[in-house]
C-alpha cells in the first residue's frame, strides 16, 4: 500500500472513530439528562379519579377549566390522548390497573360478587418486593379490602371518616382522601414509597361541594371532576413542600368514562361506548418539564408494565399491557398496530347478551347479538354501524377478538366468586350498582336477546335506584310495575319490590316479593340470604335455615351463608350446629373477625374461657373497633380471674361507645371489685345517664356511696335518693329498701 493510501486510510478510522465517540458521548448525555432512571423516581404516586371520562378534562379539550391542577402535572408530563380501560366498572378497572391484564385473566367482570384472586400479582406488590413502601387511600366501598385488592399494600386506608351516605358508610369526599394521603406522606416521606390515590367524586350521584356545585350549576358531573382537581392539588403542593416533588412519578387516569345519557345510558357499566372507555391517562417524570401529546392508541393496562421498565423492574411474565417508557422522553411512539380489549358482562343481569368489544387506532369491532364496527376517525360518536358496509373489516376484527380471549382467558385459577353479606350488597347497591349474577361465557352465541334492545330498561332500573335512594317510593313502585308489565321474567324488580316495602316497615310483604325473585332466578344466592335475614327478622327461623341452607347446595363455600346459618342455629340453641357452621366460616376465610367473634360467644357460654379468649382476641386483631368484642373478651377474662386485663377491654369499650350503658355498668363493678372507687363511681353514673331508669345500677351505685369506708366516697343522701327512686320503680318488690 502506498504511503498517500495509508495516511487516506489512517484519516478516515481516525474520523470514524472520532463519529462513533461523539454519537457515543451524545447518547451517554441525552440518557443521563432526559431518560428517567430508577435512581431518579424515588417515589411513585398513581391517582385513580373513578368515572372520569378524558373529554371533561381542561387538557383534553373540555371548553370550561375543570382541571386546572390536572393540567398543570400534564405541563410537565406526557398525555395519552387515546386511552382505552378493558371495562367500565370500577371493581374490574382497578384489578386491571394494578395487575396490567385485562378481565379475562384476572377474572373480575362485575362489582358484585368478586374478590381479586390471590394468584394475580399486583403492582403494590411488586413495589413492596423492591424495598417501597405501599399505601392506599380509596374513596369508596366497591375499593373495599374485602375484594381483593389490599394484595401488597402495607397501609390500606378503607374506613371513611364523613361518608356522604351516612347510613351506608359508601362514599366520601376527595378531601378526605387528599387528608389522609398528606398525613402518610409526612409519615413516610424520608423512604421510598409507592403511594395510590382513588377519588370516587365523579361516580353519580354528581353533588359537588360548593364553589363547585354553583360554577358547574349547568353540569354537576363536571362539577365534581373540578372539586377533585382541587384536592389533588393538596397532594402534590404536600410532595412540594417535603421536596419530593422533583423525584416522583405522577400517574394520573381513571378506571372508566361516564356515558351520560349517551346512547341513551344515563351512567356506565352497561355499554362499551368510547365515552365510557375512554380514559385520560397523564405521566409526570422527574425530569421533564415539556408538555407532550401522543395520539397512538395505548391502554390503562400499559401502567404496570411502563411503571417496572422506569424504575428497572423486571414486570410479571403474564402483564399483558405494554411498556410506554420509550415514548416518554424519547420522539418513539407506542405501537400503532394494537388491538385493544375491552368488555361488559352487565346485560347478562337481564339474560342479555354481553358485549366483547376490540379496539384499534381507527376502529372499534363489538361482538354480540346484532355486532357493531365503527370508525372512530369518521364517527367519533359512534352513531353509524358499519357492519353491514364494511363485512371483511368486522370479519378481520372480530378474528382478532377471539385471539385476544384464547390467549388471555385463564383455565384452573380458584374460584374468585364470594358471597357479599347483606351490608355489603345493600352498599352497592346504594351506589348505584344492581344486584345479580354476570353470565362468563364467551361463546359468540347469536341467539340471546342484544343489549341494545333493552337500554331503556336499563335505564329505568337505574332511576328505580334514584328514587328508593330519594326516599320516592310511590315514583319507585308506580316504575317497578311498569318493568313487570315489559319484563316479568326479571328477578331484580321484585327485589326493588322488597327493599321499598321493608323500607316502609312492611316485611310479610317484603318476604312475598323475594320469593317471587327466588323462583324467577332459584341460584342466585344473594336472594336466598336476603330472604333468609327477613325471615329471621320475623322470627320464622325454620324457614330461614331451609333457604341458607340452599345457599350453600349451591355455594358449599360461601363464609357469609355459614355464619348467617350458625347465628340462625344459635337462636334456635343449635348450638353445636353453630359452631360447626362458624369453624366452617372460618376454614373459609381466617380473617372473619365476626366469625372468630361469634365462635368465642358460644364458647364463653360453654366455660370454654380459654379458647374464647383466643378467638377474642383474633377478632379484636382483625377489626379493632369492635366494641362487642372487647366487652365480651373482658368478661370472658374476667372469668379467668384476670381483672386486671378485663378492665383494659372494658375501658377501650367504653371509649369506642361511650352510650353503651351496660359496657359502663360492668367496668364500674371491675373497679369497684379492685378498689379504684372513684372511677367506680364515674361509670356508675355514666350507666344512669345513658339508662336512668336501670334499677341494678341505682342500687350498685347506691350501695357504694352508702357504705364506703371513706368519707370522700360516701354519700349517704344521695344513697338514699337512688334507693328511694329504684324502690318507686320497682313498686317496692325489690330489696333496694335495706339502704333505707
Amino acid at each position: 500500500m502506498s504511503e498517500k493510501k495509508r495516511k487516506t486510510s489512517a484519516r478516515f478510522w481516525v474520523f470514524s472513530i472520532g463519529v462513533v465517540l461523539v454519537v457515543a458521548v451524545g447518547v451517554v448525555w441525552f440518557f443521563h439528562y432526559f431518560r428517567p432512571s430508577h435512581k431518579e423516581i424515588r417515589n411513585v404516586v398513581l391517582i385513580s379519579i373513578d368515572t372520569c371520562r378524558a373529554d371533561y378534562l381542561s387538557c383534553y379539550g373540555y371548553p370550561r377549566q375543570t382541571t386546572l391542577n390536572i393540567d398543570a402535572i400534564a405541563a410537565e408530563g406526557v398525555l395519552f390522548e387515546n386511552a382505552i380501560t378493558p371495562v367500565p366498572l370500577t371493581l374490574p378497572g382497578h384489578s386491571s390497573m394494578p395487575t396490567g391484564t385485562i378481565p379475562p385473566y384476572h377474572g373480575i367482570h362485575d362489582n358484585y360478587n368478586y374478590q381479586l384472586d390471590q394468584s394475580n400479582v399486583t403492582l403494590a406488590e411488586i413495589m413492596r418486593q423492591n424495598g417501597y413502601q405501599t399505601a392506599v387511600v380509596v374513596g369508596a366501598f366497591v375499593m373495599d379490602s374485602a375484594f381483593g385488592l389490599d394484595q401488597g399494600f402495607d397501609t390500606y386506608n378503607d374506613r371513611f371518616d364523613e361518608q356522604l351516605y351516612a347510613a351506608m358508610g359508601t362514599e366520601r369526599r376527595a378531601e378526605e382522601v387528599s387528608r389522609y394521603a398528606v398525613s402518610w406522606l409526612q409519615e413516610h416521606h424520608s423512604e421510598p414509597f409507592f403511594l395510590f390515590l382513588h377519588y370516587f367524586d365523579p361516580h353519580w350521584a354528581y353533588a359537588p361541594p360548593e364553589p363547585f356545585a354553583s360554577t358547574f350549576w349547568y353540569n354537576t358531573y363536571a362539577g365534581e371532576i373540578a372539586y377533585a382537581d382541587q384536592c389533588i392539588s393538596v397532594v402534590v403542593e404536600q410532595l412540594k413542600k417535603l421536596g419530593l416533588y422533583d423525584s416522583v412519578l405522577i400517574i394520573v387516569t381513571s378506571d372508566h368514562g361516564e356515558m351520560l345519557g349517551e346512547h341513551g345510558e344515563p351512567t356506565h357499566s352497561y355499554f362499551i361506548y368510547q365515552s365510557a372507555v375512554k380514559v385520560p391517562l397523564i405521566f409526570k417524570l422527574p425530569v421533564r418539564r415539556k408538555a407532550k401529546r401522543i395520539k397512538e392508541l395505548v391502554a390503562m393496562i400499559d401502567i404496570v408494565p411502563t411503571i417496572c421498565s422506569l424504575l428497572d423492574i423486571k414486570a410479571p411474565r403474564h402483564v399483558q399491557g405494554k411498556d410506554l417508557s420509550s415514548c416518554l422522553q424519547s420522539d418513539n411512539l407506542p405501537d400503532g398496530q394494537r388491538h385493544l380489549y375491552c368488555e361488559t358482562m352487565y346485560p347478562t343481569k337481564y339474560k342479555a347478551n354481553w358485549l366483547l368489544g376490540v379496539v384499534n387506532n381507527r376502529f372499534k369491532y363489538i361482538q354480540t347479538t346484532r355486532p357493531e364496527l365503527y370508525d372512530l376517525i369518521a364517527d367519533p360518536q359512534e352513531t353509524r354501524n358499519l357492519t353491514n358496509q364494511q363485512p371483511r373489516q368486522a370479519r378481520v376484527l372480530q378474528n382478532r377478538l377471539k385471539q385476544i380471549l384464547q390467549e388471555s382467558i385463564r383455565r384452573g385459577i380458584s374460584d374468585n366468586n364470594q358471597g357479599l353479606d347483606e351490608s355489603a350488597r345493600q352498599r352497592l347497591e346504594s351506589l348505584g350498582y344492581v344486584a345479580g349474577s354476570v353470565s362468563e361465557d364467551f361463546e359468540f352465541d347469536q341467539s340471546k336477546e342484544d343489549p341494545k334492545d333493552l337500554v331503556a330498561f336499563n335505564a329505568a332500573n337505574a332511576e328505580v335506584f334514584v328514587f328508593i335512594s330519594e326516599k320516592n317510593y310511590a315514583q319507585a313502585k308506580a316504575l317497578c310495575e311498569k318493568m313487570l308489565a315489559q319484563r316479568p321474567d326479571y328477578d331484580g324488580t321484585y327485589r326493588h319490590l322488597s327493599r321499598i316495602a321493608e323500607e316502609q316497615g312492611n316485611y310479610e310483604k317484603a318476604v312475598e316479593y323475594l320469593v317471587e325473585a327466588a323462583k324467577l332466578n332459584p341460584e342466585e344466592v344473594q336472594i336466598l340470604k336476603k330472604l333468609a335475614a327477613l325471615l329471621i327478622n320475623q322470627g320464622r327461623l325454620e324457614e330461614a335455615c331451609e333457604h341458607l341452607a340452599e345457599c350453600l347446595r349451591l355455594r358449599p363455600d360461601d363464609a357469609n351463608a355459614h355464619i348467617n346459618l350458625g347465628n340462625v342455629l344459635q337462636l334456635k340453641g343449635k348450638l353445636d350446629e353453630a359452631v360447626s357452621h362458624y369453624r366452617q366460616t372460618l376454614r373459609i376465610k381466617p380473617d372473619y373477625a365476626k366469625a372468630h367473634k361469634k365462635l368465642a360467644d358460644v364458647l364463653t357460654s360453654w366455660n370454654e374461657f380459654d379458647e374464647a379468649v383466643r378467638h377474642y382476641t383474633e377478632a379484636i386483631q382483625l377489626n379493632p373497633n369492635s366494641v362487642s368484642a372487647h366487652h365480651n373478651l373482658g368478661k370472658a377474662l374476667q372469668s379467668q380471674g384476670k381483672i386486671d386485663e378485663s378492665i383494659v377491654h372494658f375501658t377501650k369499650a367504653v371509649e369506642l361507645d361511650p352510650n353503651w350503658a351496660a359496657i359502663h355498668y360492668t367496668l364500674a363493678q371491675a373497679l369497684a371489685g379492685r378498689g379504684r372507687t372513684a372511677e367506680a363511681i364515674t361509670h356508675f353514673t355514666e350507666t344512669l345517664r345513658v339508662r336512668p331508669n336501670w334499677v341494678r345500677a341505682m342500687n350498685s351505685l347506691a350501695w357504694l356511696l352508702a357504705t364506703h369506708s371513706e368519707d370522700k366516697f360516701r354519700n349517704p343522701p344521695e344513697a338514699v335518693r337512688l334507693a328511694q327512686r329504684a324502690c318507686e320503680l320497682t313498686n317496692y318488690k325489690m330489696p333496694a329498701s335495706w339502704i333505707l
